[in-house]
């Protein structure tokens, strides 16, 4: 038995020397260098590349390093897979961090004076205040309902959407399809943290920026392909929104000639939201190596049918 590293847009070496240190009588191999690939049970991945698990005909365990598993299903996963990924205390507080950063930046207009600066102009512009800006989030999953709370603390009007009722405290909560268009349309700000799962697909779409305030600022933190980006581009256009904040897209990294480079209401960033802590993770992730050892449960297994 042997654990492979399989990681794309992401450096290994890291990794490998923690394993091999908490591990020392484990194999740890980190693709493509695999002696043997029968060998291979357990495999801690990152953005595979598609068909990954053909290459390991005895794979029991892909390990996710992130919070997100999408990254995995370009592949049919056999049932008998299990699926895991990572829950960390250290992505909801980054994740808040960025969004509470992107919210406090646009409500006192940093970005736009940073543009005005660099045409010279001299233009004062109206700002919010904490206290009276509403803030949908889109996702009360363990960092979303932490995001939520955590704006909440600081003075802010909370709302959250999910697919299923949610009963949080001082929180405003709206679910399923029929109050999805409702829970954004007092909304100053709209925070996308949704798992990305077929219903969720596209859910950033012309229909949804209809429902928004024409100063709403849309917030992707969830992933590139919740967003129509179309759709995105022509409501700024329309001033049906104000601007958005993105650090997720479709195509990673972003193409140099997508149009998102140039307009002048979207503010980008390269998928560092909320980073994985190596020292944090890697022993949720040989918990859940000796629990595969021991026939146990997974910790943060996953529904391949929910898709988190």
């Amino acid at each position: 038995m042997s654990i492979a590293l399989l990681f794309n847009q992401k450096h290994t070496k890291e990794w490998e020397i923690k394993l091999r240190d908490l591990l020392p009588k484990t194999k740890i191999e980190v693709y493509p260098n695999i002696e043997n690939t029968e060998d291979v049970e357990f495999l801690i991945t990152w953005k595979p590349h598609e068909n990954y698990v053909n290459e390991f005909p005895n794979l029991k365990v892909v390990q996710s390093v992130g919070a997100g598993i999408d990254h995995l299903l370009h592949t049919p996963l056999d049932s008998k897979i299990k699926i895991a990924r990572i829950v960390d205390e250290n992505l909801k507080h980054d994740m808040f961090e960025h969004v509470l950063t992107c919210i406090l930046a646009s409500m006192k207009n940093f970005p736009f004076y940073q543009i005005d600066k660099g045409n010279k102009i001299w233009e004062p512009k109206s700002y919010k205040s904490i206290n009276k800006t509403v803030i949908t989030i889109l996702g009360l999953g363990e960092i979303g309902k932490f995001v939520a709370e955590k704006l909440y603390h600081l003075g802010f009007i909370v709302n959250g959407w999910s697919n299923s009722a949610k009963d949080l405290d001082n929180i405003s909560s709206f679910y399923g399809e029929n109050q999805f268009y409702k829970s954004v349309e007092s909304a100053d700000f709209i925070i996308n943290l949704l798992p990305l799962t077929p219903v969720t697909e596209n859910i950033l779409n012309a229909s949804f920026f209809n429902s928004c305030k024409p100063n709403s600022v849309l917030i992707n933190v969830g992933r590139g392909r919740h967003l129509n980006e179309i759709d995105l581009l022509n409501a700024l256009e329309m001033h049906q929104i104000k601007a958005a904040y993105l650090d997720v897209f479709t195509e990673e990294p972003l193409n140099e000639n997508h149009p998102f480079w140039t307009n002048n209401k979207v503010f980008i960033t390269p998928h560092v939201a909320s980073l994985t802590n190596v020292n944090s993770a890697i022993h949720q992730i040989i918990d859940n190596y000796v629990k595969f050892k021991q026939g146990e449960k997974l910790n943060h297994s996953v529904d391949l049918k929910r898709g988190y």
